[in-house]
């Protein structure tokens, strides 16, 4: 298989990180790059979710202090299992799940 260069500008300091968690794992950028590529072309989309966390969510749409901020994801979290544990909040993570 022919191969190309891709070539990429990033934060030294995240190379540095990403090089050092990648060497514990055995890969390297190139392989992980790789990797990730194949997982993007094979799910269609991205091989992660892309999210913001709760408490940073309600920080920057409130304005909340650090303090605030712990509490409403605390807070969060308790109402999410409540709901769950009550059904009336479900998990989808099949199409079927999407039945009434």
């Amino acid at each position: 298989m022919a191969t190309v260069q891709l070539r990429t500008r990033i934060d030294s300091d995240l190379k540095r990180k990403s090089d050092a968690v990648l060497k514990k794992l055995g890969l390297d950028s190139a392989a992980f790059v790789s990797m990730s590529l194949s997982q993007l072309v094979n799910r269609r989309g991205l091989p992660f979710a892309v999210t913001e966390s709760d408490e940073d969510y309600f920080t920057a749409e409130y304005g909340l202090t650090a303090a605030d901020k712990v509490k409403a994801g605390r807070r969060l979290k308790r109402e999410s299992a409540r709901a769950r544990r009550s059904g009336t909040l479900r998990e989808i993570t099949t199409a079927a799940d999407l039945a009434p």
